[in-house]
């Protein structure tokens, strides 16, 4: 009896032995996440609800308030700024919200001067709306693709950017088409182009946001008023982009005091 009870658990160790192995390479394999982008923390961090009261206190000191409160790197355009007539130094703003999102207060407040905000890496940079759209547009991007889906290569761009790529459901089709292209050091709409005319669609520029659709479709979009970029600096058919427009002072320090815009002298 005892020499019985003693094969069988041998048996049964054998099968412990034979079964776990078998059990470990039938467990589906964890599908590995995605590196977070600076600019997907950045937009995290923008979502986050915040108490904000900020009376009468000028811009400079208003931003830098939301920056410790949001921990977001805000920055001011001071150039940019200036030029418009807006001195960031003695410019004085209020805001008072509750449990409000950090990028609604933020809008709030910019909204008080016609002002935006582009997402940059881990920067936010606080400017007028043309320049916000031209920088984000040309922020520099790498892409290494190959053989891979459109549609997919499109999202990774728009996780790295902040840049809402939205692509036209009917071309769902056109849109999984494979697509190789390695580039280094270039601006996102030039990347996007490029890996648009190799799944034989277009991009359009519609606000804030980047349309790809059939190329018909994209020339009758581009022929609408509303729509077409003609009078943004630094687009086909848009006056040239003033040099303001490619410099950023405020990034080494936005608390530096504001040079005065410069006055044509009169003629005597």
């Amino acid at each position: 009896m005892l020499h019985a009870k003693a094969h069988l658990c041998r048996l049964a160790a054998l099968l412990v032995l034979v079964v776990a192995p078998a059990c470990a390479f039938a467990a589906p394999a964890a599908e590995p996440k995605k590196n977070e982008f600076p600019a997907e923390k950045v937009r995290k961090a923008l979502d986050q609800p915040i108490d904000v009261d900020i009376a009468e206190q000028p811009l400079v000191n208003a931003i830098n308030q939301l920056k410790e409160q949001a921990k977001v790197n805000l920055v001011l355009d001071t150039t940019t700024l200036a030029q418009n007539g807006i001195d960031a130094n003695n410019t004085p703003v209020s805001v008072k919200q509750t449990g409000i999102k950090a990028r609604a207060a933020l809008r709030s407040l910019l909204s008080q001067f016609h002002l935006s905000y582009a997402i940059l890496g881990d920067t936010v940079l606080i400017t007028t709306d043309d320049v916000a759209l031209h920088r984000q547009l040309k922020q520099k991007v790498n892409v290494d693709a190959d053989k891979a889906a459109f549609e997919s290569v499109l999202k990774d761009l728009a996780r790295e950017t902040a840049v809402q790529i939205l692509v036209d459901k009917k071309v769902a089709k056109e849109a999984q088409t494979s697509v190789s292209l390695q580039l280094e050091d270039v601006p996102l709409e030039t990347a996007v182009r490029l890996l648009c005319e190799q799944a034989e669609l277009k991009p359009v520029r519609m606000g804030n946001l980047l349309y790809i659709t059939t190329v018909a479709k994209a020339k009758d979009l581009r022929t609408e008023p509303d729509l077409a970029p003609s009078g943004t600096p630094g687009f086909p058919g848009g006056p040239p982009v003033p040099i303001a427009y490619g410099a950023v002072p405020a990034l080494a320090d936005p608390t530096a005091p504001v040079p005065p815009p410069v006055v044509p002298a009169k003629d005597p």
